[in-house]
Order: structure tokens, then sequence, then C-alpha cells
């Protein structure tokens, strides 16, 4: 059975916008190969702001690989919590294995304490406000709350398809850009490798939201059975597995990335279609 890995805060506290580092260390059989989160994790309720490796260490007890992260946090809750994964490779997949729960409290930089003001007596007139005309307020309240209801019931439906609509449109252009910006950076040796990996994980992210499958849980084989066994997909998945996991880029990179692209277009166009067809 696997070890899990150790994680702990590296201070006592954080302030809110001030850096934290966060230590993730893992003891393995030597023969293993294991990866740590990057930048395209997701921290929440923390902020990537840069990882430093730590050279592996091995003795009788196994090897050992650290890494430390700085990270930021702008949420106000007086208690933070974080556990991250290793990942550890086999040869079908990786296998997650997570920290246990890490808390920190947050300092709070308010200064909270009061004031005694004296008493001073005021015995100027004070004009006051004409009161609301509460069951004329009431009568608008009313009408408003009826017609609402009337505008719902008669168009609600296809209000309901334009919004999903729209939401779909939203976060279909944002997927086209952000996997356009890393499909051109395939091209790039020195940052080919992180490229990739980050448009794999945005692609299997956006496909999970579409339709509502863990995609990024799923091995290449059970990727690749969700759309009927698509031979030109499997080729484009094990070349970004080569380049992800082996650091080897071709030429066919940029083209196995298109592919995801495409099948992530045809998709949405399809989730569209299927909200079109619906009545409710």
């Amino acid at each position: 059975m696997l070890a899990q890995p150790e994680g702990k805060f590296l201070s006592k506290e954080i302030k809110v916008g001030k850096p934290v580092q966060y230590a993730l260390s893992y003891r393995h059989d030597p023969r293993l190969d294991v990866f740590f989160p990057d930048s395209t994790y997701d921290f929440t309720p923390f902020q990537f702001l840069k990882r430093d490796y730590y050279s592996t260490r091995t003795n009788a007890s196994g090897s050992l690989d650290s890494v430390v992260y700085t990270l930021v946090s702008f949420e106000v809750d007086s208690m933070q919590y974080l556990k991250l994964p290793v990942y550890v490779m086999n040869q079908k997949d990786c296998t997650a294995l997570y920290s246990g729960l890490q808390s920190i409290p947050l300092r709070s930089l308010l200064n909270l304490k009061s004031k005694k003001a004296g008493l001073q007596s005021n015995t100027a007139l004070v004009l006051l406000d004409d009161q609301i005309n509460y069951p004329l307020y009431f009568i608008i309240l009313i009408f408003a709350g009826v017609l609402g209801g009337l505008i719902y019931w008669l168009f609600g439906a296809r209000i309901r398809r334009r919004w999903r609509q729209f939401q779909l449109w939203r976060r279909h252009l944002e997927f086209r850009g952000n996997f356009q910006r890393h499909l051109r950076g395939a091209t790039d040796s020195r940052q080919a490798v992180i490229n990739v990996e980050r448009a794999v994980v945005l692609w299997k992210r956006y496909l999970e939201r579409l339709e509502g499958k863990p995609y990024t849980t799923f091995t290449t084989k059970e990727t690749v059975e969700q759309f009927s066994q698509s031979r030109q997909l499997e080729q484009a998945l094990r070349e970004t597995d080569a380049v992800v996991y082996g650091g080897v880029t071709s030429p066919q990179t940029q083209e196995s990335l298109r592919i995801l692209r495409d099948l992530a277009v045809r998709t949405y166009i399809k989730q569209r279609e299927v909200i079109l067809e619906k009545k409710s």
C-alpha cells in the first residue's frame, strides 16, 4: 500500500495578500515516478505564486522528494485549509495520493480597540422625513410580483434556454482563447511541455463541464471510449502523454492539440443543439 504524502504550512499564521509557504514531501520506493502539482492545479482558497523543488534524497528508508509552494490568499475566513496530492505514475495512469488536511489561522490587521466618546446635548429642532405610504408600497410590490410571475410563466422556458446558451457560448470563447495560447506555446522548445500539459488539463476540464463526466480522472483509454473509441483521438492523447510524462515533443504535437480542440468544438455544438431542442 502506498504511503501518504506529508504537507504543512511553514508559518503559524497568514495575512491577507501576504505570501505563505506550504511544504509537501513524499517518501516512496525509488523505483516509482512521482509528480507534484504545478501552477495549473486549483489551490483554493489560495492562489499559486511559485514552487521550489528540492533534490531527491535516497537512503535505506526510500527516496524523499519535496516541494515548497509559495501561495497567497485574499479570503477573510478566520481559519483556512489546504491539502495537496502527489501523483504516482503506474502502467496505465497516475494515482493521486492526498496529504492530510492542514489549517492555518488568519491574522486580522484591524484595530478593534474602542474609544469612549463624551455625550453632548443638542436641543435643536430636527425635522422628520415624511412617513412611507406602506399600503401603496405593498400594492406596488404585489403588482410587480404578479407581473414578473406572468412574464416568467409565459417566457420562462425561453429565457432559461437563452441564458444557458449565452453561458455556454461565453465559456466556449474563454476555452478557445486559452487553448489557442497554449497551442502556440507548444512550438517553444523551452515551454512546450508546460503548455501541452496545461492545454490537456484545460481540455479535460472544459469537456467535464460540458458533459458532466469526470474526464480529469479518466485514463486515455476511458476518454477514448467516451467518443466511440476514435482512433484519431487515441493517437492524439498518446502523443500528448508522451510530451507531458516523457518530455518528448515532435512535429505531431501541435496537430494532436488541434485534434483535441476540434473535438471540444464539436462537443460544444452538440450541447448547444441539445439546449435548443429542450422545451423547458
